[in-house]
């Protein structure tokens, strides 16, 4: 009699890769009524898998238009990593998995794009700094301050034209977008190639003079203030707590 391991390895194997895997041995009624309970089930949690991605990627969706995303995601869930991924994770490496098929950069970015607001929305909380959290402190105090990068802060570098689902932001296509979540709402913030480059440090920085140094090291002293309330506008810097 095989071990319980061993059953549920074969039923597993049964649900993720087709009758060719079906477990004779292992039901005591009809194989026949066993294999189609068990396709029916299978067929419950491919949909669920398809509907995960959708939920996922809807901007994604209705730039490809249905049919064409779905034809997409049924080749991607039926990976093999991605028959034992669980629902929460299923749609993390569909970008990668676009851009190897050779889609678009467009489509890849948006993909990108989508899954940073999820992973923006589900991060922790944390209290950003204000303008009114800096306006009142010295020269000393304020290059001293001891800053971090708000645990929502995403970036994109993007690749190629922004997708027209993207067309709050504007006609004109950024180099990169920020993606911020200072309070309830997830915001997407077009920045310059050197915003990106700036932004990508705090979290590597540890004062806020240090920030600013680097901003004039990357692009001047004019701007460099400006580019940092930007950073500060958005929500996207904390005051480092010690953790």
């Amino acid at each position: 009699m095989p071990s319980l391991a061993d059953s549920q390895s074969r039923f597993i194997a049964c649900l993720q890769k087709g009758p060719a895997h079906f477990p004779e041995d292992l039901f005591s009624e009809n194989p026949d009524r066993a294999l189609l309970g068990l396709k029916a089930h299978a067929n419950t949690v491919s949909h669920a898998r398809l509907v995960a991605l959708e939920n996922a990627y809807p901007k994604l969706h209705d730039h490809m238009g249905h049919e064409p995303f779905h034809a997409i995601s049924r080749d991607y869930i039926e990976q093999d990593h991605i028959l034992t991924c669980d629902m929460n994770n299923i749609a993390a490496d569909f970008a990668d998995f676009l851009a190897k098929r050779g889609f678009s950069e467009t489509e890849v970015d948006l993909a990108r794009i989508e899954w940073a607001w999820i992973k923006s929305y589900h991060s922790a909380e944390a209290e950003p700094l204000a303008l009114q959290d800096i306006a009142t402190l010295d020269e000393e105090g304020l290059l001293g301050l001891e800053i971090s990068a708000h645990p929502a802060m995403r970036l994109i570098a993007l690749t190629g034209p922004l997708s027209p689902e993207l067309a709050e932001l504007g006609d004109e296509a950024p180099d990169a977008l920020m993606v911020a979540r200072p309070e309830a709402e997830v915001l997407f913030h077009p920045l310059t190639q050197l915003e990106h480059d700036i932004a990508e440090k705090i979290a590597n920085i540890s004062t806020m003079g240090n920030l600013l140094a680097l901003a004039i090291e990357l692009g001047g002293e004019d701007a460099a203030m400006e580019r940092i309330i930007k950073l500060v506008q958005a929500g996207v810097i904390i005051k480092f707590d010690g953790e």
